[in-house]
């Protein structure tokens, strides 16, 4: 089975997004609270809400901005993440061509697979993946991409749908 990819930088900044709702949301509202807290120490109690409201969308503007360009220097850093990628799937291993390189790789050597809402995320380290976005996909390749997976034995979180 055989599936051609590109990776839009929309693709690559939604994916970004996604998996950092966390850090987006966690980091500046734990600040806000310690804020907040330290605030009520210092008997400040009057303004504790409005400086923390200020810090917190500050926080979070400063964390957008900065993981936009990052993302972007990222990104456009990658030529290859930018090409045309056709990717081939069968039993025993995965072809990669891309228009200025060419790899395979066997389902032995992969660490893990992680299928997400719209992505196949196929682990080589705990740092170092193939993302495949699923909209090249037909449904039937998926199912198809499933059982390969699982019929390799590969440590993998698959979708059920």
């Amino acid at each position: 089975m055989t599936v051609k990819t590109q990776i839009t930088f929309k693709d690559f900044w939604g994916f970004y997004l996604k998996g950092s709702l966390i850090r987006f949301f966690g980091f500046p509202i734990i600040a806000v609270l310690l804020f907040i807290f330290k605030g009520f120490l210092d008997g400040d109690e009057r303004d504790i809400f409005q400086n923390a409201s200020i810090w917190l969308l500050v926080l979070w503007i400063f964390m957008t901005v900065r993981g936009y360009f990052s993302i972007k220097k990222a990104y456009y850093s990658d030529k290859k993440i930018q090409e045309n990628i056709s990717y081939t799937f069968v039993e025993d291993k995965i072809k990669t061509e891309g228009e200025t390189f060419e790899n395979d790789f066997h389902w032995n050597t992969v660490s893990r697979v992680k299928e997400l809402k719209d992505w196949f995320l196929i682990y080589h380290s705990l740092q170092t993946m193939n993302m495949i976005p699923k909209k090249g996909f037909t449904k039937k390749e998926i199912a198809t991409l499933r059982t390969i997976i699982k019929n390799n034995n590969v440590k993998a979180k698959l979708r059920n749908d």
